[in-house]
């Protein structure tokens, strides 16, 4: 567990040493400078659009499933029931006496 530990504390010390990397984030990359900074940034952009569209996306897809199977169900109940209201009247031959 000790060594757990120290290994944890000299992994923290490594990643805190490196300024850039330790303070670095999406959101704070808006003071990059210099050529293709605002192309960075556009993408930066983006990628939190998609990212947070995603499960609408899937949530309107599933719900989209749905309501598709409950009108094709619909849609099947009511030709069923013209079909059944357009076929013959059969009477049984134990009327017909």
């Amino acid at each position: 567990m000790k060594t757990r530990f120290i290994f944890q504390a000299a992994a923290a010390a490594a990643i805190s040493a490196q300024a850039g990397a330790a303070h670095a984030c999406s959101t704070c990359i808006s003071g990059i400078t210099g050529p293709g900074g605002e192309r960075l940034i556009d993408a930066f952009n983006w990628s939190v659009f998609f990212l947070m569209a995603m499960p609408y996306a899937i949530v309107f897809s599933v719900l989209g499933f749905f309501v598709y199977a409950y009108r094709r169900a619909a849609k099947k109940a009511r030709a069923e029931e013209r079909r059944a209201e357009e076929a013959p009247v059969l009477i049984p031959a134990s009327d017909l006496s």
